[in-house]
């Protein structure tokens, strides 16, 4: 009994011994593992543990727009498209492939099908899991794509990759470039892109991906769902761009400097009662020789002003009682000497005694240098001050960056040197400098009777498709000086171009105002001279809507005076601004007894009646309805004197013939066509001269018809 007792206890102890000894190894294995993890490879227990992340969700960058809403810069998407080949198996490659290879081929047109075929057999052999197909591929070619052998399968059958990315787009390519501007990273951004970049970036979101068994993120809710947040879609920034004037600024810019083989130039329209900038545009000529935007000169480059400064002095001296337009200056010769320094005019033999009015039409150097150097004496303080008052040594302060500080000398100053020849110069425009967009800024204040406004390249900024905010005038302090000083200044300026320097720019049409400028800006070991050109002011002068200053550095050929380099670029936007622009003739009389090509009535082209109707009643003509055409077209002849015009109505196709085109723009042709479900080809520009199918013949199913303009 006792032995039986004591086997079933060595059994029992066995069995705890047996249990106990798994127990230990099995604790040694967890713990083992439990180091391995924590200890040997973390990151590893990591990336496997983690199943459910939160992603940012990037938002929609805000396009630019144009004052009109013309699209200066969007965003485009796009995608980059991957291929991983180890997935599809090898029936499914092999039996596709070479269709697969032709279709890419025709797809992207960058390689051919044989190129492809080895490309991807070879990527597939290397077992590359992020095999690079395209990297910018549109929306169009995506859709195709994954209608292709293989990849219709799906992400997970075929292992296509496409992620999609949005890239900066601008549709008037060049146009405006510095000003629309760009993003560079790591660095200082460029123009609006830059300035208003956290309006346009929006608000990113996030969302929760979680892992799925193949490895890949896969969202599991809606942004409405665990207190995700949707991505705010960045502001739209309507600009003050006029993209007329400003390719109009471009075109003649560029043809100057071409003409001229100037180093660079910069042309800036601003809208006098608003500081509006309608263009701003800036060329660089190029080692080939061609032009393009490579900096906005217009507010990072300082330089001299030359004779444009010379209306500063004029304020100031008349604002302090210094001089009248009409007192009278001794220029003698025409040269004016301080120590060992000359100054000189531009007039051989000098112009002797004559009055302000005429030295400022007449630009003399001595005599603005006389006016600042003897009528402010030893009181030179006054005069620097005076300048600081009119805003001359500020900043703009216009919304995109780069714009560089004025720099204008005062005697109280220990950082610049001052001399005696400090004064005579500072009147002429040198021992100074401004950027283009500050002395523009200046003569639209004299323009604006007075009042200085901040330049602004912000016309309103828009979001989901509603104006949020829009830019008013802002004007800084009061007028820069007296309302009797800014006439006077006024009458002179437009004196420069009547009878002045600028008169060879002198418009039979309407009167503008203005100043010429021409500045030494350097002077090489070989003593050649390097002039900058200018020519700043505003039109009409009686009534000004724009003010607009054109700069041209470095012109090598012909001249490099202000009024036959700088000037004609003026002229050129000043002709096509005030033929064109509404506001302008709005209030203009017009005398047509003197003008006898008026009184003659205009010919018209085939067009609507009821459009013809307006504009005859508009424009006062007399018309005789012979026929009392009832029909939407019609055309009209003039009688013998032309006094008036007969309508005549365009007999109406029957149903089912072709109409008579002929002789209708292209937009009413293709219209009356189109609409009876013919298909129409154009070639030329103008009125329909022919068309490929006879008017009245029968209309069939698809029929194609040509149409020549001439």
């Amino acid at each position: 009994m006792v032995r039986q007792q004591n086997g079933i206890k060595n059994d029992i102890i066995l069995k705890f011994i047996f249990l106990g000894v798994i127990i230990l190894f099995l604790s040694i294995i967890v713990v083992g593992q439990i180091m391995h993890l924590q200890s040997i490879d973390p990151k590893k227990w990591e990336n496997d543990i983690i199943t459910v992340k939160e992603v940012p969700v990037e938002p929609s960058r805000g396009d630019i727009c144009a004052r009109d809403g013309r699209i200066l810069a969007t965003s485009m998407p796009s995608y980059k498209i991957r291929w991983d080949l180890s997935v599809p198996s090898d029936t499914i490659f092999k039996a596709n492939i070479d269709t697969l290879s032709k279709l890419m081929s025709g797809l992207f047109g960058t390689c051919s099908a044989e190129d492809y075929k080895k490309e991807f057999i070879e990527a597939r052999k290397n077992k590359d899991k992020y095999h690079k197909v395209c990297d910018r591929a549109t929306v169009l070619q995506i859709t195709k794509l994954k209608e292709f052998p293989i990849f219709k399968l799906g992400r997970y059958k075929s292992g296509l990759i496409t992620e999609l990315e949005y890239t900066r787009n601008k549709p008037h390519k060049n146009l405006a470039t510095r000003t629309i501007g760009f993003l560079i990273q790591n660095k200082k951004n460029v123009g609006l892109e830059g300035a208003f970049n956290d309006l346009l970036t929006g608000r990113s979101g996030w969302k929760i991906m979680q892992k799925i068994s193949s490895g890949d993120w896969y969202p599991i809710s809606t942004f409405d769902d665990n207190g995700q947040v949707e991505p705010e879609d960045g502001c739209d920034i309507i600009s003050t761009i006029d993209v007329t004037i400003q390719d109009l600024a471009e075109i003649n810019l560029r043809k100057q400097l071409m003409s001229h083989n100037a180093k660079h130039g910069t042309v800036i329209v601003m809208e006098v009662k608003t500081g509006k900038i309608r263009a701003i545009a800036n060329l660089d000529r190029k080692p080939d020789s061609t032009y393009a935007e490579l900096y906005n000169h217009a507010v990072g480059t300082r330089s001299v002003p030359g004779s444009t400064f010379k209306l500063a002095t004029l304020l100031v001296a008349l604002e302090k009682g210094i001089v009248d337009i009409y007192d009278t200056i001794d220029t003698g010769e025409g040269t004016y000497t301080i120590g060992d320094f000359t100054i000189t005019d531009d007039h051989k033999g000098g112009l002797g005694k004559i009055s302000v009015a005429k030295a400022f039409a007449s630009s003399s150097n001595v005599a603005f240098a006389k006016i600042v150097r003897e009528g402010f004496k030893d009181a030179y303080s006054i005069y620097c001050d005076r300048l600081c008052a009119m805003h001359l040594n500020e900043c703009t302060n216009i919304e995109i960056p780069g714009e560089v500080k004025p720099f204008i000398k005062s005697p109280d100053s220990r950082e610049f040197e001052w001399t005696r020849v400090t004064p005579a110069q500072m009147g002429i425009g040198y021992e100074l400098e401004l950027t283009p967009l500050q002395v523009l800024t200046f003569y639209n204040a004299v323009a604006n009777d007075g009042l200085y406004l901040r330049p602004t390249l912000l016309e309103a900024i828009r979001k989901q498709g509603k104006i949020i905010s829009r830019s008013e005038p802002e004007i800084v302090g009061a007028s820069i000086c007296s309302r009797e000083t800014i006439k006077k200044a006024q009458k002179l300026l437009q004196l420069v171009v009547d009878s002045g320097t600028a008169k060879n720019l002198k418009s039979p049409n309407y009167k503008f105002a203005g100043k010429t400028g021409t500045a030494q800006i350097a002077k090489d070991s070989d003593g050649n001279k390097s002039y900058q050109a200018s020519f700043v002011g505003y039109f009409p002068a009686d009534n000004p809507k724009y003010s607009c200053i054109v700069v041209i550095s470095s012109p090598t050929e012909i001249s490099y005076y202000g009024n036959s380099v700088a000037g004609p670029v003026f002229k050129a936007i000043a002709d096509k601004l005030y033929a064109s622009d509404y506001d302008i003739q709005r209030n203009k009389e017009f005398n047509l007894s003197k003008r006898e090509d008026i009184c003659v009535t205009p010919s018209t082209q085939i067009g609507e009646k009821v459009v013809l109707d307006r504009v005859f009643s508009t424009l006062n003509i007399q018309v005789e309805n012979a026929n009392e055409a009832t029909t939407k077209y019609i055309f009209t002849r003039q009688d013998s004197e032309h006094k008036a015009l007969e309508l005549n109505p365009i007999a109406n196709s029957a149903k089912g013939l072709v109409p008579n085109v002929v002789g209708m723009g292209a937009k009413d042709a293709v219209y009356n066509l189109e609409k009876h479900g013919i298909k129409v080809s154009i070639n030329g520009r103008g009125t329909v001269k022919r068309q490929s199918v006879i008017p009245g013949t029968k209309i069939t199913s698809g029929m194609k018809i040509v149409l020549d303009l001439g």
